[in-house]
């Protein structure tokens, strides 16, 4: 290699040697090589997408298991308010589920007549 770091000499003329010649072109064939390998992962948008995926289960996986555990460790969840004592009072529950029943309900009506 000289100088200019291409391969070519001082004045711009590729060398003649055919050694020299093959090693730069041994040389260019394995960037490329590389580049082309480099943009079709780039490229692949189903393999990106499904290693996101893979990555956002991992995490979600973690985290369940450390809020299980902890559930676990504490009973009802740390708080006063926690399954213990929903399943203790069940009113509120029904109460809730009556009062967001109704919402949708009435979301469901405003959205139909704003159709016609």
């Amino acid at each position: 290699m000289t100088a200019s770091g291409n391969g070519h000499g001082s004045n711009g003329n590729p060398p003649s040697d055919p050694a020299v010649l093959r090693a730069e072109i041994r040389r260019t064939r394995a960037e490329l090589g590389e580049t082309v390998q480099l943009l079709a992962a780039k490229a692949d948008v189903k393999a990106r997408m499904k290693s996101s995926a893979t990555q956002a289960r991992d995490r979600f996986k973690a985290k369940a298991t450390t809020t299980a555990s902890r559930m676990r460790e504490s009973g009802n969840g740390g708080r006063p308010g926690g399954p213990a004592t929903l399943r203790a009072n069940p009113v509120p529950v029904a109460t809730m589920i009556g009062v967001a029943a109704s919402a949708v309900a009435i979301i469901l009506l405003v959205m139909r007549r704003r159709r016609r």
